[in-house]
């Protein structure tokens, strides 16, 4: 644990969303890491390994779309039965663009989060700019993060209409958080305000 943590208490049920390479995964790791009793799961852990060989919306996906959502919404359900802040990291970036049952994800998990007397916060990961982005998803190409990422180079304009930096969220209690550097002082910033963690020094 770090030498000074944060704490919520009453526990949330925090997600952490926004389209690909906006800095969603590096915030949900720090804030999973800074906060006590925090429990992190990322919906690209559980795909991954299932989806390595097919773009998503292939054949694979849509047999695992399903069971990979309920992981999600029953870990979060888990996590704060055990008195944790589950941290959900998943993009949810292109649902509403989709004619399928999960087009409105956050019903299921306002319904954990109000079972459990939980808060559920939403915080939209946000790029400096859309150069920035660009930049960010040709870097993870380059370093072979995610072969996927040469479609969204090579169909940029189709890839950013299908997946808008604000796509709609149908949630009234969302932060959107800038993800550019320095991000110490802006993660200080969220904990302290939106999330309404107190710090505990060790």
């Amino acid at each position: 644990m770090p030498e000074s943590a944060w704490r919520i208490a009453p526990p949330i049920l925090c997600l952490v969303v926004g389209v690909p390479a906006s800095g969603k995964t590096v915030l949900a790791r720090e804030l999973a890491r800074r906060l006590a009793d925090a429990a992190y799961l990322s919906k690209d852990l559980i795909e991954t390994p299932f989806t390595d060989a097919e773009r998503v919306a292939g054949a694979t996906y849509s047999l695992i779309q399903g069971p990979t959502y309920r992981i999600l919404v029953d870990f979060a359900d888990v996590q704060l039965g055990l008195g944790k802040t589950p941290i959900l990291d998943a993009p949810f970036s292109i649902n509403h663009a989709r004619d399928d049952g999960y087009r409105d994800w956050v019903p299921p998990f306002a319904g954990v989060a109000r079972r459990r007397g939980a808060r559920l916060a939403i915080v939209r990961c946000l790029p400096p700019s859309e150069d920035a982005l660009k930049a960010r998803i040709a870097e993870r190409l380059r370093r072979n993060e995610s072969k996927w990422d040469a479609w969204k180079l090579a169909h940029w304009e189709e890839f950013r209409r299908r997946e808008p930096l604000r796509f709609p969220i149908p949630h009234d209690d969302v932060c959107e958080f800038l993800s550019e550097e320095p991000l110490a002082d802006k993660i200080d910033a969220l904990l302290s305000g939106y999330l309404r963690a107190s710090e505990a020094r060790a």
